[in-house]
């Protein structure tokens, strides 16, 4: 089976190093350490963890490990090594996402208790800690200590060792990774349907559709665009459900100089959006839809959801009214613009963003950034000094806990926040705490409720759009059941092949 993808993100094996879109890299040769089920939901049945218990305010946690692991050499897998796996995920070197941070900063000591139980105790409360060892929000697996030791973390790019579903057999840096099925894995539910994987990079889309059209690739990555030809050209349009929003986020909203700063200034961009017409211009229906009214991070499929929120309505008149009473002064809005795998359509959507924002008197204009640029920007403080404006349109992904993307996307940087964008980041770092140590998860969701309004009435951002993962099949596949809410765990063996 040949798989084609976008990006291969930084092409490296060293997990603890892996931005999201690495996973369908490297993923398919690692179990992680608490598994999920194709719903999304955390399950005992996958991932290298059977069990997982909190003490009574969550800054211990017990693990209990899954019997009859092996690592693709034959060796077993061990309390020893997940020990090593959440030493190594909070390490100086480690650079995931939010988990990496945020285990580096309050991880106190890990004990091997026995040959199947570890504990973790924490500096603080963290009731976030299964979400974040699963493969949704924060994607940690498990490593192996033996062969990290006999060969170093150099030694492992070229021969990486696993415990997962497939086993690593070669790969060409810059053009593929190849894999064989693991016969010998321990769910049988889940050994490969297919004898051998192949993951082909190649970026141009129009190169992945010919690639299946003339039979080279099996399944390709697809745009939201590419879905009617997809479907008129025969193909099956295959979706992994429910996992990126989109957004409109505001960078440097904290500043009381800045007009984001503002509630009239956010609600008047979010009022003069007709964002049924965006949906309905660069979304077919299986790529996704207009995002429930939940302020961002909250989704139909978080924890918080409110289905009483109504989505921001589209009122120019009320919009130009409350633009007026923000102060607005002629400066300009510059929309930053990345293209990311997730997110192929953001471009035009952001022209068309643009072009709601122009029709109220704003000045706005489209600047075209690689993400590496833009973050240094956030982390420097490097946008235009006030009263410009820099908002980006931004895909995110869809955290069922909503504690990992507060985090990033709203929290000051002491506390582990990426992206600087909300008004009040000292604000966004007492809720994270206080909801951090609510251990009921019942009493969890009713506060993250209030939260959601709270956000809902703040305007701090703005929703677009829930997505799904679009992909081609041809006639070789029939069937898939990704897991849904994560776009880069790709579980390529429940692909079934045709009978």
């Amino acid at each position: 089976m040949t798989v084609a993808l976008a990006s291969f993100s930084r092409e490296k094996v060293y997990p603890p190093a892996f931005d999201p879109g690495g996973l369908a890299y490297f993923g398919p040769m690692f179990d992680f350490l608490i598994g999920a089920a194709p719903d999304g939901s955390l399950s005992t049945e996958t991932g290298a963890l059977g069990a997982w218990e909190p003490n009574a305010d969550a800054s211990e946690w017990t693990f209990t490990l899954r019997s009859g692991m092996k690592w693709h050499d034959g060796e077993d897998v061990t309390t020893e090594d997940l020990a090593f796996t959440i030493r190594e995920f909070a390490s100086p070197d480690a650079t995931c996402g939010g988990v990496c941070g945020a285990l580096a900063n309050n991880l106190a000591d890990v004990v091997v208790v026995d040959e199947k139980v570890v504990r973790m105790v924490l500096k603080e409360p963290d009731v976030n800690i299964p979400a974040q060892f699963g493969p949704i929000e924060g994607s940690i697996v498990i490593l192996p200590q033996h062969h990290v030791e006999e060969v170093g973390w150099d030694g492992f790019e070229s021969d990486p060792l696993g415990s997962g579903p497939w086993k690593f057999v070669s790969r060409d840096v810059g053009q593929s990774i190849s894999y064989e099925a693991n016969d010998a894995y321990w769910d049988e539910d889940r050994k490969p349907k297919f004898e051998k994987l192949e993951i082909v990079l190649a970026p141009d889309q129009n190169t992945r559709v010919a690639m299946l059209k003339g039979g080279e690739a099996d399944m390709i990555a697809i745009s939201p665009d590419q879905v009617p030809a997809s479907k008129s050209d025969g193909f099956d349009i295959l979706t992994v459900e429910n996992t990126v929003f989109s957004e409109i986020l505001f960078f440097k909203s904290s500043d009381p100089a800045e007009l984001t700063n503002k509630l009239e200034f956010r609600k008047a961009l979010a009022l003069s959006i007709d964002m049924d017409e965006v949906i309905k211009a660069f979304y077919p229906e299986e790529a996704g839809k207009r995002t429930s009214g939940d302020a961002v991070p909250f989704s139909e499929t978080t924890l918080g959801h409110d289905p009483d929120l109504e989505p921001y309505a589209y009122d120019p008149d009320e919009a130009k009214r409350l633009l007026a009473a923000s102060g607005y002064d002629g400066s300009p809005l510059k929309i930053w613009t990345v293209i990311f795998p997730d997110g192929p359509e953001q471009k035009d959507v952001n022209e068309a963003i643009a072009g709601f924002w122009s029709k109220i008197g704003i000045k706005v204009e489209i600047v075209p950034s690689e993400f590496a640029t833009l973050k240094e920007r956030i982390d420097s403080d490097g946008f235009d000094r006030a009263p410009s404006v820099a908002v980006t349109g931004f895909p995110t992904s869809n955290r069922p806990s909503v504690l990992t993307n507060m985090q990033s996307l709203m929290m000051s940087p002491d506390a582990g926040g990426a992206y600087r964008t909300y008004w009040d980041p000292k604000r966004a770092d007492e809720l994270h705490a206080e909801v951090s140590g609510i251990v009921d998860e019942a009493a969890r969701d009713e506060r993250l409720r209030e939260i959601n309004q709270e956000l809902y009435d703040e305007y701090w951002s703005i929703p677009i759009a829930m997505k799904n993962t679009l992909y081609a099949a041809g006639d070789r596949i029939d069937g898939w059941e990704p897991i849904s809410g994560i776009s880069k765990v790709l579980a390529y063996e429940t692909l079934q092949p045709a009978k």
